[in-house]
């Protein structure tokens, strides 16, 4: 009754709805699965060695997040590629870009602004040379540091125990507990 009302005569409520439907679906595909932030992960600290001087690992990093970009435009590309051609613009519209940069201060700190929160890439000259990389990160992103690591010529310095620090190799002194150059936990006896 009240759907003849609303609608005309001759129309049932069941007929509204299938009219109705598609738009709902596309409602919900709109403002649940595209330029959402991702699930709150935790906040993940990492450090490395790298025996790379400071200047080539700050262009190591620039390039793997370039690469994080060209993967990213290619997967929305590739979703939108999807849809029917009057929603492309839409779904573009509405996705968050990713990997913002917000504060470049070469070749020390590089921070960028994702969907999953903030990226900060600190280096860290050692004396005798190398880097120590600081990558604090959400752990939704964490499989893509992984893998930028593996890529890295990593190196562990040998350590004797009490003396240096396992990562950036600087001297210390035995009643330290945590290294003061770069914060990783030291070797006792």
């Amino acid at each position: 009754m009240l759907s003849s009302s609303l609608v005309g005569q001759g129309t049932n409520f069941f007929d509204l709805f299938l009219i109705a439907l598609p738009f709902i679906a596309l409602y919900l595909y709109f403002t649940r699965g595209r330029g959402e932030k991702l699930p709150e992960g935790e906040t993940v600290i990492d450090m490395w060695y790298t025996p790379q001087g400071i200047e080539e690992t700050y262009e190591a990093v620039l390039g793997v997040i370039e690469e994080w970009r060209e993967e990213e435009a290619a997967s929305e590309s590739e979703a939108s590629g999807q849809l029917p051609g009057f929603l492309r613009g839409l779904a573009r519209r509405r996705s968050e870009p990713r990997f913002v940069e917000r504060e470049k201060d070469p070749p020390r700190l590089y921070r960028m602004l994702d969907r999953t929160g903030p990226i900060y890439f600190e280096f860290t000259e050692v004396e005798g040379g190398g880097t120590v990389v600081k990558a604090t990160y959400n752990s939704n992103i964490k499989a893509r540091v992984t893998r930028f690591k593996a890529k890295q010529p990593l190196r562990i310095p040998a350590v004797p125990v009490g003396g240096r620090c396992p990562a950036c190799g600087k001297a210390t002194l035995p009643e330290f507990k945590l290294c003061p150059y770069c914060g990783e936990t030291l070797i006792k006896e």
